[in-house]
């Protein structure tokens, strides 16, 4: 069994310079932040392939009173270059956007894991899936005939997930056709708790969801542990367009 660590999750306290507002909008800011780190000949390698294995969202935690930075990457190459490199980040970062600095007051590591072992962790388990809940913590949106979402649908979800597995896996990717039909009448929403969220990037206001998606997965076993599975890593990809800009970040919980 490999011991690379391909998916991470981490999570950095952040304060700012009371001239700066800390909303979700402001992840498009940090992700300036991310690319000055990683230098301009992997962010250019990363826009030239058009691939985003990393995804990264601001929140604000209630019961801890605190601003929550979440950065996440699915590759090994990603995590050595992105997301360790923002662990050894100054505690003090200026903001030319926004003409001050923020903090990172602490920083977390939340999962270090591989394909192989979250595979084997819905596999080995005899456990049957039933439901999952999406928390979508930063504004969602799915793009569709040139309009944004502001609904979810459980197929376009759980294709989106697919495609990202299929793309950044490097322990065994599913046959996109054979589940594709299955994924769309395996899956659907059982219960919300949305509302509009506006994400402000660069002069244009995108209309999309946040809150919580509960999704009922239908008696399969075998499609039940895919659904777990995508609906698991979902946490590490984010849901939807411009992931790697503070959008569509997601916490999800896996229910038996």
């Amino acid at each position: 069994m490999t011991n690379t660590v391909e998916l991470m999750s981490v999570e950095l306290v952040i304060a700012a310079d009371p001239s700066i507002k800390i909303v979700q909008s402001i992840g498009s800011v940090l992700h300036g932040v991310l690319m000055e780190v990683v230098g301009t000949e992997y962010a250019g390698q990363l826009h030239e392939s058009g691939l985003r294995p990393y995804s990264q969202y601001i929140y604000f935690d209630k019961d801890k009173k605190q601003y929550i930075w979440r950065l996440s990457a699915v590759t090994a190459d990603a995590i050595n270059r992105i997301v360790r490199p923002m662990l050894e980040l100054h505690e003090k970062i200026f903001l030319k956007q926004k003409r001050g600095h923020i903090y990172i007051k602490s920083r977390t590591i939340l999962e270090e894991t591989c394909y192989e072992t979250l595979i084997n962790k819905f596999w080995s388990s005899d456990s049957l899936y039933t439901q999952a809940k999406l928390h979508c913590m930063s504004t969602t949106s799915f793009k569709v005939d040139q309009q944004y979402t502001i609904f979810p649908e459980a197929f376009r979800i759980y294709r989106y997930l697919l495609r990202q597995w299929n793309q950044f896996s490097t322990f065994g990717t599913m046959d996109t056709d054979l589940l594709l039909g299955a994924l769309e009448t395996g899956a659907f929403i059982k219960d919300y708790n949305l509302r509009m969220g506006i994400y402000g990037l660069e002069g244009v206001k995108i209309r999309g969801f946040r809150g919580q998606i509960v999704m009922q997965f239908k008696r399969n076993p075998e499609l039940q542990r895919i659904l777990a599975l995508l609906s698991y890593y979902s946490e590490f990809t984010g849901l939807g367009i411009k992931t790697a800009l503070g959008m569509g970040g997601v916490k999800s919980e896996v229910i038996v």
